[in-house]
């Protein structure tokens, strides 16, 4: 089952699979289940461990920082907030059009 959140219109909130449709991402990276990134065209399905994040408007975090608080997070929640903080460090703010969507594919037990 995939994790998902997204920052849209200022607000953080969990997230569907209908948020992304329609959407045109500036930016999509796919992390593996070790953390390599690589940045893709389409939304990928998530193998268990993979993560994905994709963004449209100016979003002000570097990709090793997507990693490292990829490594980090322990759901789509903390990595968002983590990369939010990260942004809102550099710019001070959150821009109205800024849209947001980080999914982890769950490990299952």
């Amino acid at each position: 089952m995939t994790d998902r959140y997204c920052l849209q219109y200022g607000r953080l909130r969990e997230a569907f699979e209908e948020d992304a449709a329609g959407r045109e991402p500036a930016v999509i990276f796919h992390l593996t289940a070790d953390g390599a990134l690589r940045e893709i065209s389409e939304p990928p399905a998530l193998g268990e461990g993979e993560g994905v994040v994709m963004y449209a408007g100016d979003f002000y975090v570097d990709p090793l920082e997507i990693q490292i608080e990829f490594f980090k997070a322990g759901s789509a929640r903390k990595w968002l907030e983590a990369l939010i903080l990260r942004h809102t460090d550099r710019v001070r703010r959150i821009e109205d059009d800024l849209w947001v969507l980080a999914g982890v594919e769950e490990v299952s037990a």
